[in-house]
């Protein structure tokens, strides 16, 4: 699981299963999960996880008990007791998990989700959308993993469905140099600098900011933003106050602290 998805409980994290989507989809996909409270022994249990600056967007199979979204207030948001594509939420978000609560997701990379389902930016922006309403075939997918025997014939049948899906070939175009600049070296080239990144792709900053409307309906220097602290919070965990924060963009470590703190406004146990 990365780093930014924090859990408040650490025995729920061994509830999570994880599987790589094959190799041909991996430029889609960051990976297949399986979460599975069924157990009797979870009935008593409730299970938050908090995610901050989240620019993944997911397909979620709801096989069992609903879950439900809160916002940094702890305010409800939206109670999902059907398969949807949850969104990228730039802003922070908590999911709460019940006993009999069965899921199955498809975590996809920064704007995929949107250019193989053919979905605007606009739509799934802080959004849920009820799975059925925009993917089809969708009722023979959840009968088929439910029936799984086992998470590798699930990884199969997840494969599967990402195959058949047909981009618009319109869209392909756009798609790649905004794939470019979240998923590819040039990234980390830029500082996480719009400027330097448009440079990088040989495009006007003006023209990958039209890009990015299209693709994600967010602004690409929020976007590096996010991405920056995404990364930034990995570095943290793993050198501590020692991690090169200019390489990530930031002045020094006291700039970082003051952007997560903005970032994780009211979450609990955080601190």
């Amino acid at each position: 699981m990365q780093a930014i998805e924090l859990i408040d409980q650490q025995y729920f994290s061994s509830q999570y299963r994880f599987m790589a989507p094959a190799a041909d989809l991996s430029e889609h996909v960051v990976y297949y999960w399986l979460l599975d409270l069924r157990q009797p022994a979870l009935q008593q249990q409730e299970f938050r996880e908090l995610l901050l600056a989240n620019m993944c967007s997911s397909l979620v199979l709801n096989l069992g008990a609903p879950f439900e979204m809160y916002d940094a207030q702890n305010r409800w948001l939206h109670t999902s007791a059907q398969s949807e594509l949850i969104g990228y939420r730039p802003t922070a978000v908590a999911y709460r998990h019940l006993f009999n609560n069965y899921l199955v997701g498809i975590k996809f990379k920064p704007a995929s989700l949107n250019y193989l389902f053919h979905i605007k930016g606009a739509e799934i922006n802080g959004k849920t959308l009820p799975a059925g309403d925009a993917l089809q075939h969708l009722p023979r997918l959840e009968s088929a993993v439910y029936d799984a025997a086992d998470p590798e014939r699930i990884k199969v049948l997840l494969d599967e469905f990402l195959r058949s899906q047909a981009p618009l070939p319109a869209s392909g175009r756009h798609f790649r140099y905004v794939q470019q600049s979240l998923n590819g070296p040039a990234l980390l080239q830029s500082g996480y600098q719009l400027k330097k990144l448009a440079a990088l792709l040989y495009l006007s900053p003006r023209t990958l900011e039209r890009y990015f409307t299209a693709s994600l309906d967010i602004n690409p220097k929020q976007c590096l933003s996010i991405l920056r602290f995404r990364e930034a919070v990995t570095q943290y965990i793993q050198h501590g106050y020692k991690a090169d924060w200019e390489a990530l963009g930031y002045h020094d470590f006291s700039h970082f602290r003051k952007d997560w703190r903005q970032r994780s406004l009211s979450l609990p146990g955080l601190y």
